[in-house]
């Protein structure tokens, strides 16, 4: 027998049980870590989402995959209310809103919709009703149109609208994007129609801002509109779901007396969450500002409309008439919930609950569909005015209905 040999297989054999053995708790490690922010999003879903019962299976998942991507495989139906975010990103903007139209076969222009202050695009000169036809000296294509949407200084070419076509005005020098505070008030002002006073409010977001100081703008807001009759609020570019707060003190400023320390809404969640249901009140009082006690609503709507201004207006309805022109709204009655998982420094916000009004309705996924249509589009340029202006398309519609 060949002891050297024994010996030496055996050597071999301990080596290799020690490699594979390392090797498999190395890759082990690995794998842990690459598909564990995919796993917390999985397992926490399980519990809180919405729609829980109709995630996929977890042998038809992929947890290598990137975060976004990941949570469009675990998503019912493909909704898009449900979202992740890169604690590590910064979120950088220009600080306006624009909307694009194709203005021949291959080009396009981009009109600008409203401008916040305090931003590279009020510093640029940019104003509602401008419009963007070149950046960098050439024009909007298909193949840079997303361009608006990036972070460097551009140089933009400029035009108005006049006559039924545009005519250029200039160039102007757009500076790199930044963070910018999305202000929620865009517009406020008081009109008289028919011998009544109006107030008319755009807002933009719903949201506390630091320190409670979005709040505190509105409330002192309040204060200014106290006296009117009529009033219009404007929510055609009111987007995402905001602070619930910010919603129950707008929804006190302008409901009746009568709905104030009464439901707004009630937020029901799935079968696994102890409560299944909260119910949010309108405040009792507002301190240091007014309640405007309107029996009547217009707000001014749109596709964009969406989520928490939604929810002001399915609040508002079992208490006071509530008109909406412009165009059907997104149809978002969800509410999401923020779960952080500080190791990736990633947050998963899930839908997670449902928002009914005191008549226990929301009934409105499709969309609120409008009482009076009036739609910004190509065809009714020439009705495209500044905020507040009576001339303006979806603002000259609401101020007919009061005369």
């Amino acid at each position: 027998m060949n002891f050297r040999k024994i010996r030496y297989a055996s050597v071999m054999l301990f080596l290799s049980v020690v490699c594979l053995s390392s090797c498999g708790e190395d890759r082990s490690i690995a794998y842990r870590e690459q598909t564990g922010l995919d796993r917390w999003m999985d397992s926490l879903m399980r519990v809180n989402y919405y729609w829980y019962t109709e995630m996929p299976s977890t042998k038809k998942l992929n947890y290598f995959t990137a975060p976004a991507a990941f949570l469009k495989t675990l998503v019912y139906n493909s909704e898009t209310v449900s979202y992740v975010t890169d604690l590590t990103a910064t979120d950088y903007s220009y600080g306006f809103k624009y909307k694009l139209y194709s203005v021949s076969d291959t080009t396009y222009a981009a009109q600008v919709l409203y401008v916040l202050p305090n931003s590279p695009a009020s510093e640029a000169g940019l104003s509602r009703g401008k419009w963007i036809t070149t950046v960098e000296g050439d024009s909007i294509t298909s193949k840079n149109k997303t361009i608006l949407d990036e972070d460097d200084a551009l140089e933009i070419g400029l035009a108005t609208y006049s006559d039924g076509k545009l005519v250029a005005a200039g160039k102007s020098s757009l500076p790199t994007t930044r963070v910018v505070a999305n202000e929620p008030v865009l517009y406020h002002t008081t009109l008289t129609q028919a011998g009544k006073k109006v107030g008319y409010l755009v807002y933009n977001n719903f949201a506390n801002g630091t320190d409670d100081a979005y709040n505190k703008e509105l409330i002192a807001l309040s204060n200014e509109f106290s006296g009117v009759s009529e009033f219009v609020l404007d929510l055609r570019y009111a987007q995402g779901e905001g602070d619930l707060e910010n919603v129950q003190l707008l929804g006190s400023i302008l409901a009746p007396s009568t709905a104030l320390g009464k439901t707004c809404c009630t937020l029901k969640y799935n079968n696994k969450q102890n409560p299944q249901t909260v119910t949010k009140t309108f405040l009792s009082s507002i301190s240091g500002g007014t309640n405007l006690n309107l029996e009547k609503l217009y707000v001014l709507v749109s596709g964009e409309t969406s989520a928490a201004a939604e929810l002001l207006i399915n609040s508002l309805k079992p208490y006071m008439t509530v008109v909406l022109v412009g165009a059907k709204t997104a149809g978002k009655p969800y509410g999401t919930t923020p779960y952080v998982n500080e190791a990736y420094q990633w947050s998963v916000n899930p839908v997670t609950h449902m928002y009914y009004n005191a008549k226990d309705k929301a009934d409105y996924t499709s969309g609120f569909a409008v009482d009076y249509a009036a739609a910004e589009s190509l065809s009714t340029l020439a009705t495209f005015q500044e905020f507040g202006n009576t001339g303006e398309l979806l603002l000259s519609t609401a101020l007919k209905l009061i005369e």
